[in-house]
């Protein structure tokens, strides 16, 4: 008994066809997604600080010394007075690695994660493994006052 070309290809379809009908009705349906509420809105999120703020008085800090300040959003702000009516402000962020520096010493703000060192008067970097100067801050002496601006 010969097939005909028709027979086989119409076979082929017929199971090929009841083959996929199968596949399908097998599936399940797909579950909805369950979600969780957001953490924090746009609305909630910490605002970073900018602009004008007051720092304290040139009578915190003593010749040869600094003073860390610490700022909303988590900034750090060190003022130093390398000399007499002399005062400098940087971002407290050591270059390296991250860390805060810890202040004046000797002449030099130290970091005491890795020992960078930095001018009191430019913030550039003297000793260590930083590479990169501390980041300036624009400092106002108002009479007594100390004005960061952000």
């Amino acid at each position: 008994m010969a097939l005909e070309r028709r027979t086989v290809l119409a076979g082929g379809v017929a199971a090929t066809s009841m083959m996929a009908l199968t596949a399908c009705a097998a599936e399940p349906e797909p579950e909805v997604a369950k979600t969780t509420p957001p953490s924090a809105t746009v609305e909630d999120t910490p605002e970073e600080t900018s602009g004008e703020l007051l720092l304290g008085t040139v009578d915190e800090i003593a010749v040869g010394s600094a003073k860390k300040f610490p700022i909303d959003g988590g900034k750090t702000i060190l003022v130093t007075q390398p000399r007499e009516g002399v005062f400098r402000a940087f971002d407290a962020t050591c270059t390296h690695a991250g860390c805060i520096v810890n202040g004046v010493e000797g002449e030099l703000i130290a970091c005491g994660c890795h020992g960078a060192r930095f001018d009191a008067e430019s913030g550039e970097p003297v000793a260590g493994p930083a590479k990169s100067p501390l980041g300036p801050i624009t400092l106002e002496v108002r009479g007594a006052e100390l004005f960061a601006t952000i």
